[in-house]
Formats: C-alpha cells, structure tokens, sequence
C-alpha cells in the first residue's frame, strides 16, 4: 500500500452533509461530479446507480468523498455502532475541542458525551453523530 487516498460517505440529506462538512468543519471542495454508466453500476453493485459525488479536502489535503445517490435503493437504515464489526468512524484532529463542541452542540449535533480526557492524557477526545449517521471522532491533541 502507498496510502490510503480518501474515506466515502454516503449521504441521503446534500445540504446537511455540504453544511456540517464545509461551514462546520471547515473542509472544501475540491471536485465535484455526476457519474453514471457501466463503471458506477459494477463497483456499486447497483444498476443504473446515478452519483452526485464531492471530494472534499481539509487542510492537511485529506480527502473525503461524499456520495449522494440520486435515485437511491431502497434499504434498511444503517445501525452502526461503536462496537460494530467493520469501519466505525473517522477520526480528525483538531485545534480546540471544548470550542468546537460547544459550537457543535448549538448547531443540534449529537455527541457521546462531552470531551474526555484519553487514558493516556495525551489528548481529549468525543465521538458525534454526522448528518449521515455515522461516527466521527474529534480530537485534540494535548501539548505536554
């Protein structure tokens, strides 16, 4: 492996996922697409899929695709948890997390709970719910 080049997000609701990403998080667009056709239907696994995807970029120039599936299946609504098998979360460090999480809450953004201090004490660290209902963890590391 070279690295690992960017996370997907599917997301049913555009405009709260644009809004939590870009005005909240601060990442920016950095290519915006409409796919379709035979290459989309085979690695979704979904024929006639038709994508809206956002490569979105932070500042370290970490990429996070958002997908919007414009004529979305119909599925059963994804139960994630913590502890579940698989991918559970994204993780983002960050400058000043008591601040973030105040504005975070203002803006109805559930969390796990408030900051906590790691085990370690070498950061503070939450988990919240992003508008796709996945877990993101935020952290701030602690200068010792």
């Amino acid at each position: 492996m070279i690295k690992i080049r960017h996370t997907g997000l599917v997301t049913n609701n555009l405009k709260s996922s644009l809004l939590f990403w870009i005005k909240y998080l601060k990442f920016k667009i950095k290519i915006e697409m409409n796919e379709d056709g035979n290459l989309i239907d085979k690695i979704m696994l979904y024929p006639n899929a038709k994508v809206k995807t956002y490569k979105l970029i932070d500042s370290n120039k970490m990429i996070l695709e958002l997908l919007y599936f414009i004529n979305p299946p119909k599925i059963k609504k994804n139960k994630i948890k913590p502890y579940t098998n698989g991918f559970t979360h994204i993780s983002v460090t960050v400058k000043d997390l008591d601040k973030l999480y105040k504005f975070l809450r203002k803006k109805k953004i559930k969390f796990n709970s408030k900051p906590q201090l790691s085990s370690d004490g070498n950061v503070l660290m939450t988990y919240c719910r992003t508008p796709e209902g996945a877990f993101l963890e935020l952290v701030q590391e602690l200068k010792k």
